[in-house]
């Protein structure tokens, strides 16, 4: 299996245990595969990224493919298009 698809699947197990999760998916969109996680609040959210497979994931970043990144708080859960456009604006280079 490659280490991108390894990583991921070991990361979006992570985050289904994770306290504070709401909802997990992947999506590919425009030929670039997406993850879209949304959490309780922010706490969860950095105690998801800064630990465990995750963590492993980021430190391993440059040597499995290249991407941007966007995350915002919001009052409610987005749907991918919504999420999508956001990412489209304002997301940063990792």
């Amino acid at each position: 299996m490659p280490a991108f698809c390894w990583h991921t699947l070991t990361s979006l197990a992570q985050a289904r245990k994770s306290s504070g999760i709401v909802r997990v998916g992947t999506r590919i969109v425009d030929g670039t595969y997406h993850t879209m996680t949304v959490w309780t609040d922010e706490a969860s959210m950095r105690r998801f990224v800064s630990s465990g497979s995750h963590r492993v994931a980021m430190k391993n970043f440059r040597q499995l493919g290249s991407g941007r990144t966007y995350g915002y708080a919001s009052d409610f859960v987005p749907d991918w298009q919504s999420a999508y456009q956001l990412w489209c604006r304002y997301a940063k280079e990792v």
